[in-house]
């Protein structure tokens, strides 16, 4: 039996490794496919030129570990089989010695070599490639956009067109996009993975690089640096939109949603309860002005999302959440984010407030420098009423865009 034993187990593990086969190969996620090659964040799903060229190395550094596997692993499979002490072998027998062979070194040392370089020249190619925009397009196709890292979400800043937005990236597809990286905390990662690969958030200097989509799309990306409590809940969304689309949105997006000095909504929804709205301004001046800020031009004194269109986007709790609407104008998600948002992203600023220097005890009093909406006390009445009136802050014509808008 002891004989047999070690077969059969490897029977049982050929056997399962035979049927997961269809599954691993599987494209759809609704299968339960262990390998959707398309998924939200796969890198095997390239829509950008980065993209494509880092698959393609990636395929490069496959193929030639592959052949190093075989040729190394099938040799060795080769000498245990061939030279395996058999019936009637002296097991005390000394095999003849062998002391070097130059050719086979040599050979061994030149080919390992070239192999290295051939997956060098794509590598060092890829890296130039994702901090240099080619030639080919000019300074008037770019577009600048400035990137800065906060725990946790990402401000989007739109140098040439004057104003900021959060947690959604939208571009024109077709054009170059440079993107300035700065944090203003810790280290942070920015990777949108069907458009580039990742490239660091460095205090005190930075970071440069560029991505382009090549179609309309919509595309998930995240921070991909450990940088806190709720880094895995530092997510963003990128929308790549036709030239005409984009420069609609821009347009919009330049756009004043407010009545100038106030809270009040510049467009109220025909099916919202003015009354409601009213009071959601009301609150939103009382609890939530200090750090956010309503001017589409500007970041928010405390450095919080800019919420002058939120009402159009898509995710709340940078990208955490759907920001989906009901026929009754409710937003559970969005419910959910003002009530208790530190049950969705533990240790946001926006619970627990801002701490002084060296202190950590939001719920001392003297420890904090500024207060969270864990002491606003807000009734899910009063909750209401901030949704409400943050639905009104978006420009009439603008678009929420989706998944399935493409």
């Amino acid at each position: 039996m002891n004989k047999w034993l070690p077969r059969i187990w490897i029977g049982i593990l050929l056997v399962v490794m035979i049927a997961s086969i269809p599954a691993c190969l599987s494209s759809s996620a609704d299968d339960g496919g262990f390998l959707n090659l398309t998924a939200k964040q796969s890198t095997f799903d390239p829509k950008g030129p980065l993209a494509e060229q880092q698959i393609d190395t990636f395929y490069i550094t496959l193929w030639v570990t592959s052949f190093l596997f075989l040729a190394v692993g099938g040799t060795y499979l080769v000498a245990i089989i061939k030279f395996r002490v058999k019936k009637g072998d002296d097991p005390n027998e000394i095999p003849e010695q062998a002391h070097g062979h130059p050719l086979i070194e040599v050979g061994l040392v030149v080919a390992s070599s070239a192999l290295l370089i051939i997956i060098a020249i794509p590598t060092f190619s890829g890296i130039v490639l994702m901090h240099e925009i080619p030639e080919q397009y000019s300074e008037e196709d770019i577009v600048d956009v400035n990137v800065i890292g906060y725990q946790w979400w990402f401000n989007f800043e739109y140098v040439e067109d004057g104003f900021v937005s959060a947690n959604e990236l939208v571009i024109p597809a077709g054009r170059p996009v440079r993107l300035n990286l700065i944090t203003k905390d810790v280290i942070h990662s920015f990777w949108l993975p069907k458009l580039s690969g990742k490239l660091d958030l460095m205090a005190g200097q930075i970071n440069q690089m560029w991505i382009l989509a090549d179609e309309p799309g919509y595309f998930w990306g995240q921070c991909a640096e450990y940088c806190g409590d709720s880094h895995a809940y530092m997510l963003f969304r990128a929308v790549a939109l036709e030239e005409d689309a984009y420069n609609e949105w821009v347009a919009q997006q330049q756009t004043k949603t407010v009545v100038e000095k106030s809270t009040t909504p510049l467009f109220l929804s025909e099916d919202d309860d003015a009354g409601l709205v009213a009071l959601g301004a009301e609150l939103f001046q009382g609890n939530c002005l200090t750090c956010h800020s309503l001017d589409p031009a500007q970041q928010g004194a405390m450095g919080a999302p800019n919420l002058a269109h939120f009402g159009s986007r898509s995710s709340i709790g940078a990208g955490w959440l759907e920001n989906t609407w009901s026929e009754d104008g409710s937003n559970a998600d969005l419910h959910l984010w003002i009530k208790d948002p530190d049950s969705v992203k533990p240790g946001n600023n926006m619970w627990r407030g801002f701490m002084k220097a060296g202190k950590h005890d939001p719920n001392d009093p003297k420890d904090v420098m500024m207060s969270g909406l864990n002491q606003a006390d807000l009734s899910d009445s009063d909750v209401d009423a901030l949704v409400a009136y943050l639905r009104n802050l978006k420009h009439p014509d603008a678009v929420q865009f989706s998944a399935d808008t493409f």
